[in-house]
Parts: structure tokens; sequence; C-alpha cells
């Protein structure tokens, strides 16, 4: 049996049907299923298990700085997304005659943050580089940035076009320009190897339902070692500070057998200063039981070997179909839109049929993984065929 056929035996979902839908949200593997009801019973019968949770985070900041290529002490959990940029970027003192550099092509969160951040004279301006058909000219980040750029903000993977962002570059100029650089990988990290200290990032996030293949509510965290001590949250929470329950737990001691400094505390000298407050203890189990599940088959490795050679033939055959794809053919990940007149209803159609991917404005998205095989590919297209 090969390494495919052991992968697709453990996702449920592929017995009924084709799933091309990464990009929104991915499978659940057999075990982050079994995980979670293993949790669920012995929190119902005994009690919520506390212990297990308290050695789940070291082990989740261990398994996923692997994932990125970080150290476990630049590695935070948070509640989400949206909330953990919220909590990363209100940590950065910024300048309030500065402006702030995000991409057309950035999921609308960090898009109506920095709009928001202008508006209350956080910064005085926001400064977008161009969508330009469905990726951004690398001219344009050299025009908009300068000495008066406080902040970059910049999606790795932009979520409708699948355009693989020079980040490194990108990072760079930042840098040059004594900017930082932050960026949402929620549509890169567990599809592609990703290296956070090659890309150059002060910090990064992603979410665990997608590519990663886990529940909703929890997500990771990057932050470099170099700039950790320059962020300072401006919201504390019980857990973000140093000799936290966190800090006891590793070295051993019992974690409430003395009061903690509430009042001249110190911030943690890890990423774990941007971990508020007590996570959702079964997502942030099931998101360490998937990380393990996507170690165990190699699944970002694999992307050049396999799901690469997907999403050639997709846009392969797409373009024989005479279709406009929007991502780009020379830089992308695993994400492939096409133009399409009527998209919901054919999304809907195509969902009767067993094959499931996004309708969004004037998009057809569909987002391989790698436990999709050819046969998915070339099942696909042959619907479609058949539906235009």
């Amino acid at each position: 049996m090969t390494w495919l056929e052991d992968v697709r035996r453990e996702i449920g979902i592929l017995n009924k049907k084709i799933y091309l839908n990464n990009a929104s949200s991915g499978p659940i593997p057999k075990p982050v299923y079994n995980r979670v009801c293993m949790v669920m019973e012995e929190s119902y019968s005994e009690g919520e298990p506390w212990d297990e949770f308290l050695d789940t985070i070291p082990r989740f900041r261990e398994i996923f700085s692997r994932f990125i290529g970080a150290s476990r002490d630049e590695v935070a959990y948070i509640p989400g997304v949206t909330y953990g940029l919220e909590t990363l970027i209100s940590s950065i003192d910024l300048d309030r005659d500065s402006n702030i550099v995000i991409s057309e092509l950035n999921f609308p969160t960090t898009i109506v943050m920095a709009h928001s951040m202008a508006r209350r004279g956080v910064v005085k301006e926001v400064r977008m580089v161009r969508d330009r058909g469905g990726y951004t000219d690398i001219n344009e980040y050299e025009r908009v940035i300068d000495d008066k750029t406080s902040l970059v903000i910049v999606d790795y993977v932009p979520w409708l076009t699948g355009y693989l962002e020079d980040l490194r570059y990108i990072s760079s100029l930042a840098h040059d320009h004594g900017a930082y650089i932050v960026s949402d990988m929620f549509h890169a990290i567990g599809v592609i190897p990703v290296d956070v200290k090659e890309l150059g990032v002060d910090a990064a996030v992603t979410g665990s339902y997608k590519w990663l293949m886990s529940l909703h509510g929890v997500g990771a965290l990057y932050v470099n070692k170099d700039v950790m001590d320059e962020l300072m949250p401006k919201y504390m929470g019980w857990l973000a500070i140093e000799d936290s329950v966190w800090d006891r737990r590793e070295r051993g001691e019992d974690e409430f057998r003395r009061p903690f400094n509430l009042i001249n505390f110190n911030y943690s000298r890890r990423a774990s200063r941007f971990e508020l407050g007590t996570p959702p203890i079964v997502p942030l189990i099931a998101f360490y039981e998937s990380l393990k599940f996507l170690e165990e088959f190699k699944a970002p490795e694999r992307f050049y070997t396999h799901t690469y050679k997907l999403v050639n033939r997709l846009m392969d055959g797409l373009m024989d179909m005479g279709y406009e794809i929007l991502t780009s053919r020379e830089r992308h990940a695993s994400i492939v839109s096409f133009r399409h007149d009527d998209p919901h209803t054919l999304a809907a159609d195509l969902y009767e049929e067993g094959v499931e991917v996004s309708a969004r404005p004037g998009l057809i998205r569909v987002s391989p993984h790698f436990y999709n095989t050819m046969d998915d590919i070339e099942a696909f297209l042959e619907l479609l065929g058949k539906k235009d």
C-alpha cells in the first residue's frame, strides 16, 4: 500500500466526495476525530483533562516550530488569526506620522484592520499594493515602502488567487526602511514548505482548520526572537507573564503552589507573552493531533513531488477548456481560481455531483491538498466540462 492510500484511508469524507476545498476548511483525519472523541468522553465521565492539556502546550509549540523552521520559544497559540493579529499589531509602537503598507490581495481582515488604525489616528495613512489581475508587482512594493513605513502586512498566499508572494524580497525591503513585516500564512502552512527565517518575516500567523486539517477555534503565532523584546502587548493576561503556569509546569513545579506576581510582573521572554488567556482545550489538542498526522505523512514536503503536479494538471485542463485562470502559472501554491459568470450555481451543481469547491465573487476556487489524487483532478475536469 502506498503512502497516498494510507493517508486517504484516514480521511472519512473521501468515501463520499471529491474534496477540493481546503482553502475554506480541510477535512478532519481519523486520528484527530478519535482524539477529540476520547477527550470529550474523558471530560464527560472524569472531568476536564487539565494535566493532559498542560502537557499538550509545549508539545504543540515544539511540533509547530518544526513546520515553520522556528524555535519553540518563538511560537504561541492564538484563538484565531484575527485575534492573533490584533494582539500582535497592538503590541507594536507605531509612529502616528507613519504609514502601513498592505496588499490588495490580502484577506479582508488585515485590510479592514489597517484602515481602522488610520481612521483612529494610530498611523497617518494606509498604502495599498494593487491587484494586477491575480498577482502583485514587486516594483510597486519598492515604490510605496519608504522611511515613513512602520509596518508591512502581506499574505504569503492570497486567499482568492493562490499567488505566491516574493515574501523574502518584501521582507528585505521593509527592513531596509526600518519597518516590521507581518505575514498571514493561513493558505501556506501545511501545504507548502515554509521557513520563516529564510523568508525574513518578523511575525506570522495561521489558523488550524484549512491546510492544517483541524478544528476551528485555535491557531498559531510566530514572533522572531530578535524583535520579541520590542513588542509589548498593551493588554496582558495571566498566562502572558514570566513565571506563568506554563513556565512552572515545564520546570516540574506545581503550577498553583505559589502565588503569581500580578503587580510587578515581567513579560514572558517567549512568544507566550501573546498568550493572553486559557485557550480552548479541545481545539488545541485536536490541532496538535493534526500536526502529528501531517508531519507523519510529510504533507508540506510532498508539495513539489505531488500536490504541485495536481495543480499544474488542473491549470492545463482549465486552459484547454478555455477558462481564464486568475492564478499565476509561475508563482503559485495550491489554490487555482478561474473566472466564471455564475460561480455559485456551478459550485452548487458540482456539490450535488459529489465534488466540493468554493464559489467566490466571479470565481471558482479549487484547492487540492496532498491527499488528493490525479484521478480527483481528472474527475473534476470531466464534470466541469459537462456542466458548462
